[in-house]
């Protein structure tokens, strides 16, 4: 009675392992069916892409090529860099062969080119004088020095000819303000220390382009003066118009120019008992160092030519015929005058 528990227990035990057993290998050989089923999907995938990738291949082996293409191209276009420089230097220095040694500096030292003309620095060259009948509304400024003598025949009011003796200096500066002009002057070296009279102008530049430059100016003649035994000069307040033009601006040699003076004023401007005269006068550089010129003075007719001996040197030297028409007090008189003058300025 006591075994039959036991061996209803074991053979209950035995058929609950045969069931377990029995199931399991049921279930492996489904496991390992949907695995191969799995594995055949997996390879039937893997077969596909491959067909695709190989139906493929010939775009990816086109694209491969053109890049191939282009590297090509790229590396001709380098190796022609070189000698594409040389083209344009036109030199005959032998370059590297190695694009990586060609030096910047060296390449831009053979492009430069030797200028066909080269330009030296020179010396200050000076003009010869355009004015003989009148003042010029072109005066001194800050820095300018002048002097000069003149020795004039006897005309109707002298028995003998005499010399007079102008310097004077200039202030301000005529381009951006105002530039004035001061001068004395000695009137008889014969009877030297006998008289003298001082002069004042004020002159502007107003206009200054291209070829032509204008000026204008007033000023003030015998504003003071000393006399003992000489005629006193008459004083008089003066306006004029000056303007300076090359004709030839690309001439190397001379590019003529020439200077037109208008104006009027009293004093020595005017004859007879009228308070103002008219005055006006033209001259023209025909040589680098001569010019000529004629004008009417407010009292007569004016001619002369001046003379520059050095370019380089400040001197001038004048001739002129003055009251031509021997209209004026004094009569027609010869003068012949030397002026210098300079900046002492640095510059």
């Amino acid at each position: 009675m006591l075994l039959r528990p036991k061996l209803l227990r074991f053979i209950g035990t035995s058929l609950l392992s045969y069931i377990w057993v029995a199931a399991a290998i049921s279930v492996t050989p489904a496991s390992a069916a949907d695995e191969i089923d799995f594995r055949n999907h997996s390879s039937k995938e893997l077969i596909t892409n491959q067909t695709e990738l190989k139906n493929k291949l010939p775009d990816l082996q086109e694209v491969l090529a053109k890049n191939a293409e282009a590297e090509r191209t790229i590396k001709s276009l380098i190796e022609q860099k070189q000698p594409l420089i040389i083209i344009i230097g036109q030199t005959d220095t032998p370059s590297p062969a190695d694009n990586s040694q060609i030096d910047a500096g060296k390449l831009r030292q053979d492009l430069l080119i030797e200028p066909l003309i080269k330009v030296i620095p020179g010396k200050r060259t000076y003009s010869p004088s355009l004015t003989f009948a009148t003042p010029s509304a072109f005066g001194a400024t800050w820095g300018d020095v002048f002097l000069g003598a003149s020795l004039a025949t006897q005309g109707k009011t002298r028995n003998q000819p005499d010399a007079s003796i102008t310097m004077g200096f200039g202030l301000g500066d005529a381009q951006k303000l105002i530039g004035l002009e001061l001068a004395y002057n000695i009137g008889s070296i014969k009877n030297f220390g006998a008289n003298g009279t001082f002069d004042l102008k004020a002159n502007r530049i107003v206009y200054a382009k291209n070829n032509t430059q204008v000026a204008a100016a007033v000023g003030w003649r015998t504003f003071a003066q000393h006399v003992d035994g000489e005629t006193i000069r008459p004083s008089g307040v003066f306006g004029l118009v000056t303007s300076y033009s090359l004709l030839k601006p690309k001439d190397p040699v001379n590019k003529m120019p020439i200077s037109f003076s208008v104006g009027a004023g009293g004093g020595d401007f005017r004859t007879g008992n009228t308070s103002t005269g008219v005055f006006a006068g033209v001259g023209v550089q025909v040589h680098p160092q001569i010019g000529v010129g004629m004008g009417w003075s407010g009292v007569g007719l004016n001619a002369g030519a001046s003379f520059i001996p050095v370019r380089t040197i400040p001197l001038t030297i004048n001739a002129m015929g003055a009251d031509l028409t021997d209209t004026s007090r004094g009569g027609t008189v010869f003068v012949l005058s030397v002026g210098y003058g300079f900046n002492f300025l640095p510059k």
